[in-house]
């Protein structure tokens, strides 16, 4: 009895080592520590006058000092060789938008990509902002931009708020976009919202999307800006509003597992969508930054401040293959208590 008990245990005990996390299979990545910009198609809309209205500046170092052209950013939670540079993006900072019908847009995608069915993408995001008068609790002009992050583009054209050819999802660094939804959904340039779809997991009411929900402010603390933002623009002083995504880093992900697209932040789940709900035009991933209208804001400060920064950019497969080594461990584990049962018969 007690020689069967211990094959038992033995099994289950192996078997429980196999289901440990496994090492997912990188599929695709980018720290931005050096100029990958071969590697994506850029997207800008264009000005007012002839040219882009904003940029992508790689291997951008964010942790220079403001009065050398960085935002003081301290290292990403990701990354693991205490590197400071990344991806920048900035949307109308050069120059208007062209006419009232554009939102300004800046966008990189990707290339090549041929996804599985099932995949993860993580990417760390700090979204900075020029304050007003004298805080950054509200924006000043051209500060309520947002961060998006698309999946299942072709890859041709600009994936943002006013035409996407798959699914984008986008977040804002503060309060101003509150009354049009704080964290938005737009799938085949469809803008649904926490009435019509039950994709939040704030809930189905009309502030299900908006920071001031409980279920934001429960988990993005107001925070202040970085010292040496504060002590080079008067504009920069005071916090954020609580729920808001700014002066901090933050991981995003997107995990598809074939039945649903989830989008998280540090974790936390904000939206589930259907992959039926959607339509891909193809498996390319896309980083940008959207405004809201056709504003800008080309002082000085406005096109330093203004700016979204990614990196650590990765994805992996999903689910995570089971470590060779675990499976090895299970091996020997249905190998021990064979031995042991034989034991027992030759007793």
């Amino acid at each position: 009895m007690i020689l069967r008990h211990l094959r038992y245990f033995i099994c289950f005990a192996i078997l429980g080592i196999c289901g440990l996390p496994a090492s997912a299979a990188t599929i695709y990545s980018d720290d931005f520590n050096a100029d990958t910009s071969a590697n994506y198609n850029l997207f800008v809309t264009n000005g007012a006058a002839a040219g882009p209205s904003g940029d992508a500046t790689f291997a951008y170092d964010y942790s220079t000092a403001p009065a050398s052209g960085g935002l003081s950013i301290p290292v990403a939670p990701h990354t693991t060789d205490g590197s400071t540079k990344g991806l920048r993006l900035r949307t109308d900072n050069l120059q208007n938008a062209a006419a009232a019908a554009v939102v300004g847009a800046t966008e990189i995608v990707t290339k090549t990509l041929s996804l599985p069915s099932s995949y993860k993408i993580s990417v760390d995001v700090w979204q900075n902002y020029i304050g007003g008068a004298s805080s950054i609790t509200s924006s000043g002009s051209n500060g309520t931009t947002g961060v998006a992050m698309g999946i299942g583009s072709a890859g041709t054209g600009l994936q943002y708020i006013a035409g996407n050819d798959g699914l984008l999802v986008e977040g804002f660094a503060e309060d101003g976009a509150g009354a049009n939804q704080s964290y938005r959904v737009y799938t085949n340039n469809a803008h649904p919202n926490p009435t019509t779809k039950p994709y939040w997991a704030a809930g189905t009411t009309s502030t299900s999307a908006t920071f001031s929900n409980a279920y934001y402010t429960a988990v993005l603390p107001s925070v202040a800006a970085p010292a040496a933002q504060q002590t080079f623009s008067a504009t920069q002083g005071g916090t954020t509003k609580a729920g808001t995504l700014g002066f901090a880093w933050h991981t995003w992900t997107i995990t598809n597992d074939g039945a649903n697209v989830v989008w998280s932040i540090d974790g936390t789940t904000y939206t589930t969508i259907p992959v039926g709900d959607f339509t891909s035009a193809g498996s390319q991933v896309s980083l940008g930054n959207d405004d809201t209208g056709t504003g800008g804001n080309t002082t000085a400060n406005g096109q330093l401040l203004n700016a979204q920064i990614f990196d650590n950019f990765v994805i992996t497969d999903y689910p995570a293959v089971p470590e060779p080594a675990s499976c090895a461990l299970v091996a020997l584990g249905i190998a021990a208590s064979g031995l042991v049962s034989r034991r027992r018969r030759v007793a």
